[in-house]
């Protein structure tokens, strides 16, 4: 079966590293939210012990996912779980680390979205959500798959991609404070947001 959006995974052992360099978070759980096909949560499960949940609400990219995680042969311990971000279905305080790529644009209601991710959150975890390439994406790579779909889903109304300073807006109105904006590449807006609780 043939894999879409092919030409990105390049990038997401790319942002795994960035992750992990970042946050040195290497044991413990985490969630990759709106996983779809499970590439960047595959790629953190390689290079560290984290107990791995892949949640998303399609069912059929959730089934890909976990195939996808079988062919990587990890090690790890994995879940798959069918779940809407805006209702997840873990404790407070559940994960010490929750990632999300590309997902929140597409999510009913981004700001329920948002505040379900700082609840499920440990205290000392991170939120890393957004939906950039990565710093350590080379520039003409970068150059190459920048925006390559966006406008043509904005087009559609299929997504509701935020601009940095909606980002800050929709962090604000979830009364998250302890935040930051991340860019992949200094001059160009961010796409990221990082969440501390």
């Amino acid at each position: 079966m043939p894999k879409p959006f092919q030409d990105l995974l390049p990038v997401y052992p790319l942002i795994a590293q960035q992750i992990l360099d970042d946050y040195q978070i290497s044991s413990g759980k985490c969630l990759d939210i709106g996983t779809g096909h499970g590439y960047l949560g595959i790629e953190l499960a390689r290079i560290t012990d984290m107990e791995m949940y892949f949640v998303d609400l399609d069912p059929e990219a959730l089934k890909i996912s976990q195939e996808n995680a079988v062919e990587a042969e990890l090690d790890n311990v994995l879940h798959f779980v069918g779940a809407d971000v805006c209702a997840l279905p873990f404790e407070d305080d559940f994960a010490d680390l929750i990632i999300s790529r590309g997902s929140i644009w597409f999510w009913e209601d981004q700001a329920k979205g948002v505040q379900e991710i700082y609840r499920v959150l440990k205290t000392g975890g991170i939120g890393f959500i957004g939906g950039g390439l990565g710093r350590y994406t080379p520039p003409a790579m970068r150059e190459r798959l920048k925006g390559k779909r966006r406008k043509a889903r904005e087009e559609q109304g299929q997504s509701k991609f935020l601009d940095e300073s909606e980002l800050i807006d929709l962090l604000k109105k979830c009364g998250i404070s302890n935040y930051r904006i991340i860019r992949d590449v200094e001059d160009e807006p961010g796409s990221w947001m990082e969440v501390k609780k």
